[in-house]
């Protein structure tokens, strides 16, 4: 007997395991919980998502975006849709929305959601032709061929709204709280405060901004304090360089990329956010779930995911001595940071819980297919 559920495929990367990588993951694990869809998955690239997603037991097809050319990953993709009699394709990044949408053309694929997990790339023209082509491509296909555009924060739905007022929804990324709830600390009493920073080491996330920080601190006199960044990325040698020269190598600990990384989380004190720009930080939500109290730039999803400063502190201040004085609030103020715990994790449950979010992402899927969600 023929399985009557509808088939969703994501296409995403998959080339790092970073927020849009966890929060796909997440959005994979409720789906599968709520027994509503068959799910399978392709990427450009075979790596930690992959692995986890075949954990779930996700059929994933890997388009490598090393090996093949675009035209013969179009036709990896489509035969992908016609084995699984894929009905909703569901894209995460722009060059998977071209591919997915061109190879969605003639066959099962009847509706196409894209995610937009965070602001898009700036500076496109024509001085790079190549890069405002495919601008210009990925811009006519999501406003003819895409239905509808998830956007995980309120900045980026006001953006995107400008643009496709009739098609952007808002859902805030999310997590299982209660997956982390087991997690203890775990730091030995008595250790240094210790402020951390979590990501790929990239531009936009400024590690050089938490290194003159954490500088900054110990010149206003805060020796009991010690950093960690935990992460790796093309940037690594660089910060590794910085901290050096700073004379900070008995400070400021190199962690590498870990996996998870939630019990080095735990681990914190306090959780440093100093990224020009951020979508809705996975990493965010998982202090907050955590107990772990986030002092973070005002940028982007942020605000919203610390409930505009009642469940931690926002930056406007973007220098190491905005983001110092913000830390000197919470070191040696234990009431403050209980404060930013309790807050943080009841504002988490009410808004980033991963049962009312994937119900969300339910009602934007089968009214699509013209399909009643059963209850």
């Amino acid at each position: 007997m023929q399985n009557s559920r509808p088939h969703l495929t994501h296409v995403a990367s998959g080339d790092v395991w970073a927020g849009a990588e966890k929060q796909l993951y997440e959005l994979c694990k409720a789906l599968i919980a709520t027994n509503s869809l068959d799910l399978s998955a392709i990427l450009f690239n075979d790596g930690v998502l992959a692995e986890k997603l075949r954990q779930l037991n996700i059929g994933v097809t890997v388009a490598d975006e090393a090996k093949l050319s675009p035209l013969a990953m179009i036709r990896g993709i489509r035969n992908h849709f016609i084995k699984h009699n894929s009905n909703i394709l569901h894209t995460h990044g722009f060059k998977e929305n071209i591919l997915g949408v061109t190879a969605s053309i003639k066959s099962p694929v009847t509706s196409v959601v894209r995610t937009i997990h965070g602001g898009s790339e700036s500076n496109i023209s024509w001085k790079t032709p190549h890069k405002k082509a495919i601008h210009i491509a990925d811009q006519l296909l999501t406003r003819h061929k895409v239905d509808r555009i998830v956007a995980v924060s309120g900045p980026l739905y006001q953006s995107l709204s400008k643009r496709h007022p009739s098609k952007v929804v808002k859902i805030f990324n999310f997590i299982n709280s209660r997956e982390l709830e087991t997690i203890s600390p775990g730091k030995p009493p008595g250790e240094a405060f210790t402020i951390g920073i979590v990501g790929r080491l990239a531009p936009v996330k400024r590690i050089d901004l938490f290194v003159e920080t954490i500088k900054e601190l110990l010149k206003q006199g805060h020796h009991e304090i010690k950093g960690k960044i935990i992460g790796d990325g093309p940037l690594r040698k660089p910060i590794e360089n910085l901290v050096h020269q700073e004379s900070l190598t008995q400070v400021i600990e190199f962690t590498g990329f870990v996996d998870p990384s939630t019990p080095e989380i735990a681990k914190l004190d306090l959780l440093l956010m100093t990224s020009d720009h951020e979508g809705l930080p996975m990493t965010l939500l998982e202090a907050l779930a955590l107990k772990v109290p986030v002092v973070a730039h005002n940028v982007g999803g942020i605000p919203e995911a610390l409930n505009f400063g009642a469940a931690g502190l926002l930056v406007d201040e973007h220098s190491a001595l905005g983001y110092a004085t913000a830390i000197d609030k919470v070191l040696n103020n234990p009431a403050e940071k209980e404060r930013m715990q309790m807050n943080g994790l009841s504002y988490l449950k009410e808004n980033f819980d991963s049962v009312k979010k994937s119900r969300e992402y339910l009602n934007l899927y089968f009214p699509l297919l013209g399909q009643e969600l059963s209850r």
